[in-house]
């Protein structure tokens, strides 16, 4: 039995295209058990979550159920995805805590990382030292955008707070529903490239303020601030 199943989804605007197409179902379990285990060891309030990128919702589904009124997530994507996710998460009696939709337009130079610059110099100018506790970076699968994700987010993510990304050895070259129009954007050496895992090595794997918990075979980099 999936995840999903218990539930009537075709009532749904977003989470109805669970099991449908070429979408992605199932939730992204490191992201849920680090909410779990890291809301259980601190005992805080208000804990403060990110997810970049959201598919049709099926992790928003199950993350979102494991936090309380007092607690917020944050979710990221295209202005019509994230607004008809949020009114679909809004009838699920389950979910309790407060969901915040930040929606970018369809335009080409437009992207989830100018509401996050948003958000970053907003953070700044009330000089705090993170907002979130746990991001779930799952975006557009490019150096171009996910880079730029990374670098603010390593200043947004909290004192022990861990950042995850999505898809480390994907590419677009295998993906089966990437377009003909996404084709043509990329030379042929981006097309091939795992993109992500780029991300990761560059910003990431050395810096002294962020451990690595994941190991170099999985599909998911997990990653610690400590500073």
């Amino acid at each position: 039995m999936g995840f999903y199943d218990a539930y009537d989804f075709s009532r749904f605007k977003m989470l109805s295209r669970i099991n449908t197409g070429n979408w992605v179902t199932e939730p992204c379990p490191e992201f849920i058990n680090t909410i779990v285990e890291m809301r259980k060891r601190s005992g805080k309030r208000n804990f403060s979550v990110a997810e970049i990128g959201i598919g049709v919702g099926a992790t928003t589904f199950l993350a979102s159920q494991q936090l309380s009124e007092e607690d917020t997530y944050y979710i990221f994507d295209f202005e019509d995805s994230v607004f008809a996710l949020l009114d679909d998460l809004k009838t699920i009696p389950e979910i309790e805590c407060e969901i915040v939709a930040i929606g970018n337009s369809h335009k080409t130079l437009d992207s989830y990382n100018w509401n996050l610059s948003n958000m970053l110099l907003e953070m700044r100018r009330r000089d705090q030292d993170g907002m979130f506790d746990v991001v779930y970076l799952d975006g557009a699968h490019t150096f171009l955008h996910d880079g730029l994700a990374v670098c603010m987010l390593k200043e947004m993510i909290k004192p022990n707070g861990i950042l995850i990304l999505d898809d480390l050895f994907w590419t677009y070259a295998n993906s089966p529903i990437a377009t003909e129009f996404e084709r043509e954007q990329f030379p042929e050496d981006q097309w091939n490239a795992r993109q992500v895992l780029r991300v990761q090595d560059i910003f990431l794997i050395n810096d002294p303020k962020f451990k690595r918990l994941s190991d170099s075979e999985s599909w998911r980099g997990v990653f610690k601030r400590i500073d």
